[in-house]
């Protein structure tokens, strides 16, 4: 019975081996190329999908738009009118329930971004402020919550006193319960960084940029929330924390 035992135990660390083993293949089916004139700026960066008009949403930062595909026919995207967003770079967007919320950058990127909003069919709904350099934002799961990761890069880290002109990083936490298109920016708290908010081994976060505070230091770049809607965290990516 021992000796029978052992040839079960090493089949099955033979077998969870070879599950482990096998890798994921992945075979494109369709594609859609964003084109136009030469720019620093990506065209086809971050997407959002909505499962109900079977429509993807994707930020063009060259152009300043979204650009939207009609993907109920995987293997033939078809682009849709795009949704242009005027001043500013978009940076990010996600979708919940018919909302789509787009990051904007504001020209400069040290001066205040903003959230637009939008139906799926690219109406406009609302225009939020939120901290400087808006980055990545998402939606809690129960969708009472837009989180935002502002970046609040400085204008420079290479001319000298460019870190004068050096926003803090923050998160803003908007409540969408009143529905995006009666949203005002009584709607926007902002979560910051400075002295009186407890930190944990602060004196082991890496602070880069020369003469800045931890606040103006610490770039929020990437948000997850809980599955019950109650707890965020942020990668602080430039100061390798969280």
């Amino acid at each position: 019975p021992t000796a029978a035992h052992a040839d079960n135990d090493k089949n099955k660390l033979k077998g969870n081996h070879e599950k482990k083993s096998n890798g994921i293949t992945l075979t494109q089916i369709g594609r859609f190329t964003a084109t136009g004139p030469s720019s620093p700026l990506p065209r086809a960066e971050i997407s959002a999908y909505d499962p109900a008009t079977k429509k993807l949403f994707a930020i063009n930062a060259a152009d300043f738009r979204i650009d939207v595909l009609d993907i109920s026919t995987p293997h033939l995207p078809t682009a849709l009118t795009p949704i242009p967003l005027g001043v500013g770079v978009p940076n990010s967007i996600t979708i919940h329930d018919g909302v789509v919320a787009v990051a904007i950058e504001a020209i400069p990127k040290t001066s205040p971004g903003a959230v637009k909003f939008f139906d799926t069919d690219g109406i406009f709904l609302n225009q939020l402020t939120v901290g400087a350099l808006p980055d990545m934002l998402v939606f809690s799961r129960n969708g009472r919550w837009l989180l935002v990761a502002n970046e609040g890069e400085p204008s420079s880290y290479l001319v000298p006193g460019s870190l004068e002109n050096d926003p803090e990083g923050s998160v803003s936490i908007i409540d969408m319960r009143r529905g995006p298109a009666f949203l005002t920016q009584d709607d926007v708290r902002t979560a910051t960084f400075n002295d009186s908010i407890p930190k944990t081994n602060p004196e082991s976060i890496r602070v880069f940029g020369p003469g800045a505070t931890l606040a103006q230091d610490l770039e929020p770049e990437y948000i997850t929330i809980s599955h019950d809607s109650k707890t965020a965290w942020i990668t602080l990516q430039e100061n390798n924390a969280m």
